[in-house]
């Protein structure tokens, strides 16, 4: 069994859905369905995490089988999961199949619950998967985008898309690799944060009429005037 199986099963076992292990993980959906088909592999940081999450060590990912004691995922059961088993196994066939049949129809019937009360706390917006620019300038041509679902807050619920801060010139509010929360229009109030194409490059910078302002102190003003193509793509209204 592959390691995407692995941690499909995994997931299963502690009864995740893909979106519910990508938010523990700190990564998307998309990420997590990448994982289990094979596609990618997580790399080192989010595969000490998986090992947190589903509560199992290399072994087990990559050989299929789960450390000896407290620490695996096949934890010792409690007295009342002994007691339960032992009952089932008293059971004749017919008795046996009546509860795994409402066992079936429960379990089910949980994770629509458990998914339809995830789904009213969160909100699903395209996350671009090329960062704007915090620094000097990223030139953004084309960019795919997948799903990023964010828990619904005030600054949330008024995003229309996610993008990533490439660099360090908005420090210190924000950081290199935070996810910004983007209301799409095409202007923005003079001393707004907003996100900016200049000549083909993004920037996130705050908008100060006649140049975009960095809240580095280390970086100078970037004035419009230089530049034959100047547009804004939207107000930025939060981070994750």
């Amino acid at each position: 069994m592959g390691i995407g199986k692995q941690i499909r099963a995994g997931r299963e076992r502690l009864g995740l859905t893909q979106g519910e292990l990508a938010k523990q993980l700190g990564i998307t959906k998309s990420a997590v369905g990448n994982y289990e088909n094979e596609v990618s592999h997580p790399k080192e940081p989010v595969l000490y995490k998986l090992f947190q999450v589903l509560g199992c060590d290399a072994n087990y990912l990559f050989a299929g089988h789960y450390p000896a004691g407290p620490a695996g995922v096949q934890a010792a059961l409690t007295a009342e999961e002994e007691s339960l088993l032992t009952g089932y196994r008293q059971l004749d066939d017919y008795s046996r199949e009546l509860v795994e049949t409402i066992l079936q129809k429960e379990v089910a019937r949980c994770r629509r619950a458990k998914t339809a009360a995830r789904r009213a706390s969160t909100k699903v917006i395209p996350f671009y998967a090329l960062p704007v620019s915090a620094g000097t300038g990223v030139y953004l041509d084309s960019s795919d985008t997948e799903d990023l679902e964010v828990p619904l807050t005030p600054a949330s619920a008024r995003a229309d898309f996610a993008l990533r801060v490439c660099g360090d010139s908005m420090m210190p509010d924000y950081l290199d690799g935070d996810i910004l929360l983007v209301r799409q229009q095409e202007a923005v109030p003079v001393g707004e944060l907003g996100v900016f194409t200049l000549d083909g490059e993004g920037y996130f910078k705050r908008f100060g009429g006649d140049r975009l302002i960095s809240l580095n102190p280390d970086y100078p003003d970037i004035f419009l005037a230089r530049f034959e193509q100047v547009s804004c793509s939207g107000q930025v209204v939060g981070k994750l």
